[in-house]
């Protein structure tokens, strides 16, 4: 067969998938029919979490891009109902996971699972993301002989346990290539002493389609029907947890009072630190400000990221090492139009433009959170800026779109390279 040009683009389901330069048809069908992909995943949608979110997100755009994608992860704090209706509207096939049971019973089945997938998928490339995700592929890749990406969070690189720590360093250290979600995480894996032989930074994003600026109109009537006497909202997305820095808000908001008084703080998240918060407003004499909503359903989260004034994240770095790898809750606001508080030397700092999409404070420090919120939120115009500014730069650098074509160029070359090397081996 004759050379043919190269070819400028590729569409799948209709979406322009960027450039390409394969020099005879051949080449294109040979690495269309070996781009099977497994990610394996520590967690995944429909329950919460950042890391379930990159993996689903990740999986449905290289979909989209030709990849032919299995998942392969737990799926908990769901419903069976809601994970058989998530499962079954995906382009993709998911294996679940087990997830009770004793520790070693639970590893021994995933492992069992793990092997019966493969053999039955025959993936040309594995994604591990998560702790134990990133052990399970690394030992798959060994016994397979495939290339394998780790994808490092952060939390994996703090933990005190040793023998969790040697697993990390092992498996990270053995993979093809390694991404980190923010320069954040690089830096705690550079720290906690891995060199990897690849390693890339592709920060994580948000879904622009799910995620955007609703109509004044529709704005303003769910405002109304929360029923709260409010000139100003903050808002925060994510499991009321110590890292999730949600008591770090409360404690900003005596401060806050003083200059705007009808403010009230909304926390969306499973509220696991309910009691211990609710008595610190208590403590505060704020408790009629604070409002705990649980989780939320994906169009009222969209409603609340529309209705609040700011967004606010005030994770902290815990001392078992658990910590805010990037923020992606941060980015899901930001094309809601909204600016956002966070802390400063996080990964969540890296998902804003410190004093043009939003403003970073210290760790911890309530006064300077205080003081960061009031400047938003005595000043209309400067609020409006910088959320237009978030705005733009969400829809313009910040997608799962964008973010999962950096993981198709990476995952393409890995492959390509290993069909190379394979092909040079055999002769």
């Amino acid at each position: 067969m004759a050379d043919l040009p190269i070819m400028t683009s590729r569409t799948v389901d209709g979406a322009f998938l960027g450039k390409m330069s394969y020099s005879s048809l051949a080449d294109w069908e040979k690495r269309n029919q070996s781009m099977r992909l497994l990610v394996l995943s520590s967690e995944f949608p429909p329950g919460p979490g950042g890391i379930g979110t990159h993996a689903h997100q990740v999986s449905h755009n290289l979909v989209r891009a030709g990849w032919q994608v299995t998942a392969i992860s737990p799926q908990d704090h769901a419903s069976e109902e809601q994970i058989r209706d998530f499962n079954e509207s995906q382009p993709f096939p998911i294996v679940r996971l087990p997830s009770q049971r004793g520790a070693l019973v639970v590893a021994a089945l995933r492992w069992r699972i793990l092997i019966r997938c493969i053999r039955m998928r025959k993936p040309d490339i594995l994604l591990g993301t998560g702790e134990r995700s990133a052990w399970l592929a690394a030992a798959a890749s060994r016994l397979y002989k495939l290339p394998w990406v780790a994808v490092g969070h952060g939390t994996e690189f703090g933990v005190s346990n040793v023998w969790a720590s040697r697993a990390t360093r092992w498996s990270f250290e053995c993979a093809s290539a390694v991404v980190c979600v923010s320069q954040y995480t690089r830096r705690l894996m550079v720290e906690s002493g891995i060199n990897p032989r690849r390693e890339l930074v592709i920060p994580n994003g948000g879904d622009d389609v799910r995620f955007r600026v609703l109509p004044a109109g529709e704005i303003k009537s769910f405002r109304q029907s929360l029923g709260k006497d409010a000139d100003h909202l903050l808002l925060t997305v994510g499991n009321v947890t110590e890292r999730k820095g949600q008591e770090v808000v409360i404690r900003a908001l005596p401060h806050i009072l003083k200059v705007a008084r009808k403010t009230h703080y909304l926390m969306a998240g499973l509220p696991t630190l309910k009691h211990e918060l609710t008595e610190l407003a208590c403590e505060l004499g704020v408790a009629e400000h604070v409002h705990f909503l649980g989780r939320v359903d994906a169009d009222s989260l969209v409603k609340y990221l529309n209705c609040c004034d700011v967004f606010v994240m005030t994770s902290r770095l815990t001392k078992d090492g658990d910590c805010e790898g990037f923020g992606i809750a941060v980015v899901e606001a930001a094309l809601c139009g909204k600016p956002a508080v966070v802390s400063a030397n996080s990964g969540l700092a890296e998902a804003i433009i410190d004093g043009s999409t939003g403003i970073a404070v210290p760790e911890g420090d309530e006064v300077a959170t205080a003081n960061a919120l009031l400047s938003l939120l005595k000043d209309p115009q400067l609020r409006h800026t910088m959320g237009k500014a978030a705005l733009d730069l969400a829809q313009r650098e910040q997608s799962w779109r964008t973010r999962s074509g950096e993981y198709d160029k990476l995952l393409g070359g890995l492959l390509d390279g290993f069909h190379r090397r394979s092909l040079k081996g055999a002769s």
